[in-house]
């Protein structure tokens, strides 16, 4: 229109979707790298659980996936004729995994790529230690349970 003059702002509006949009993708960039990042006792706590959970729904290749090599040829040999996956769905691992499953870690020992839970340090609800210590041992970055006892 003739007469009419175009301020600045008139001819920012088109851009103010693609403005918005970028401040979000920055918010969400932003929040990504704040957020805390797992700790290797977190990563352990993790790996425990996840493994209590396969070994009390049968789920032989995942818990075995969860030991090191050495553990899985152990747990084979126990019998000579079944895999570590067959006998976990066949027999377990001879403890209470529901109740390993809900235990707590509450400190874990570790020592560059081997760690620790002593038996007093992994309680069961009602803070009773589990029974048993644990020892895991960082493979390829994850942590693997490497021995009970």
């Amino acid at each position: 229109m003739p007469g009419v003059k175009r301020r600045p702002i008139d001819g920012a509006w088109p851009a103010l979707p693609l403005l918005t949009l970028a401040i979000a993708a920055i918010v969400a960039v932003l929040g990504i790298v704040a957020a805390p990042q797992p700790t290797d006792a977190d990563r352990i706590a993790e790996t425990v659980e996840d493994f209590a959970q396969a070994v009390q729904e049968r789920r032989g290749a995942d818990a075995c996936a969860l030991l090191t090599p050495a553990a899985r040829q152990a747990t084979a040999a126990r019998t000579g004729t079944l895999s570590c996956a067959e006998f976990v769905r066949s027999f377990g691992f001879g403890f209470n995994a529901g109740t390993l499953r809900v235990a707590r870690v509450v400190d874990v020992d570790i020592a560059g790529d081997r760690a620790t839970i002593p038996r007093d340090r992994l309680l069961v609800p009602g803070g009773k230690p589990f029974g048993r210590a644990l020892a895991l041992e960082r493979i390829d970055g994850a942590w693997r349970i490497a021995a009970a006892g």
